[in-house]
């Protein structure tokens, strides 16, 4: 399996696409404009983002913005076999909301079909044999370039995390483990003076695509509010791996992209990393970057940052993630200290009202 795309519904696909060509150095490839809905595909190497919003109220856009704000509708998978999927699907009672056929507005040819996921979460299922880096059913694209202002060393979608309600995290994860044969990776469970999470790390029998699912273990969590703020589960962040994220986060800061700050606290009590230098780890200081290893392997690092919400309540932020030597996972380092600066944002947000 890998993530085919990530399409999300906002208020404006224009601006939105403006906002990721800009801040992370996306290009526009296309756009698909019916009698009701606008859509605009951006692409990164790998990576592929669709943004739809609605022109009127008989979009199917308008219908889910009414119950949540912007964020991720339908996770895009690439499968081996789509039929044995929906197959499953029936058995477990998942709703089946495409039936598969054959796309025809693609060079080459694929099957696709679409499935519910949990709750309002969707899953575009696409089998080929070719060897396209995204491949886009049911939009008719007008093709245009639009470039970025500067060169991104981001390659693909590392990791994508959906926030379910507390006492949901293991009919979750038993959901998906029985659709798709996700394992459990890695099991974390995060506590603050405040408030905690647990979450559960998936990953396919090819290591190619990683599912998180968190849960929150008290009304105050950080990601209770995310639920109550996006009316429902959902996705909370998606991962986007980059080559040199010191560079990256360099020229991002420089298009004043907004990150979640870090204690320098947290710097003065990181442990020693050989494999980097001490130019890296001031840079990594003054960047503000959370830096781990593998725990089964020490030469491993792990490098993430993660940005302010994006959208118009503070539920979706992307993260940017750099593995070096094989870097596996996740680290329960890093993952408490992300937990712990929502939660600072969460207390401002708070007091601020």
């Amino acid at each position: 399996m890998k993530i085919d795309h990530v399409h999300f519904y906002t208020r404006n696909a224009a601006r939105t696409r403006d906002w990721f060509i800009q801040n992370v150095g996306f290009k526009a490839i296309g756009n698909c404009i019916n009698q009701h809905t606008h859509t605009e595909i951006i692409v990164l190497n790998s990576s592929c983002l669709v943004f739809s919003s609605p022109l009127t109220s008989a979009s199917p856009v308008a219908e889910y913005l009414n119950s949540h704000p912007s964020g991720v509708v339908d996770i895009a998978f690439r499968v081996q076999n789509l039929a044995a999927i929906i197959e499953r699907s029936r058995s477990l009672g998942v709703k089946l909301l495409q039936n598969i056929q054959l796309a025809k507005n693609s060079p080459g040819s694929f099957k696709s079909a679409r499935i519910a996921g949990w709750n309002d979460l969707q899953h575009t299922l696409i089998e080929t044999t070719e060897h396209h880096n995204y491949c886009l059913p049911n939009f008719q694209i007008k093709q245009y370039r639009l470039a970025n202002q500067f060169q991104s060393q981001i390659t693909n979608i590392d990791h994508v995390v959906l926030n379910v309600a507390q006492g949901k995290l293991d009919s979750a994860v038993k959901l998906y483990q029985a659709l798709f044969k996700f394992q459990v990776q890695q099991s974390f469970a995060i506590q603050t003076p405040k408030s905690g999470l647990t979450s559960q790390a998936l990953i396919d029998d090819a290591g190619e695509v990683q599912f998180n699912i968190n849960e929150p273990t008290a009304v105050n969590s950080q990601i209770q509010e995310f639920i109550d703020l996006n009316g429902g589960s959902g996705i909370q962040h998606l991962a986007l791996r980059s080559q040199n994220l010191i560079a990256d986060v360099a020229q991002m800061r420089g298009q004043n992209l907004s990150f979640l700050s870090v204690p320098q606290a947290y710097y003065h009590t990181l442990k020693p990393l050989p494999s980097l230098s001490v130019e890296e780890q001031q840079a990594i200081a003054e960047a503000q970057i959370l830096v781990d290893r593998d725990s089964h392997n020490h030469q491993s690092l792990l490098m993430q940052i993660f940005t302010q919400p994006i959208f118009e309540q503070p539920t979706f932020f992307l993260e940017f993630i750099e593995r070096r030597h094989e870097a596996k996972g996740f680290g329960q380092g890093n993952f408490k200290t992300l937990f712990e600066a929502v939660e600072r944002e969460q207390d401002k947000r708070i007091s601020s009202v």
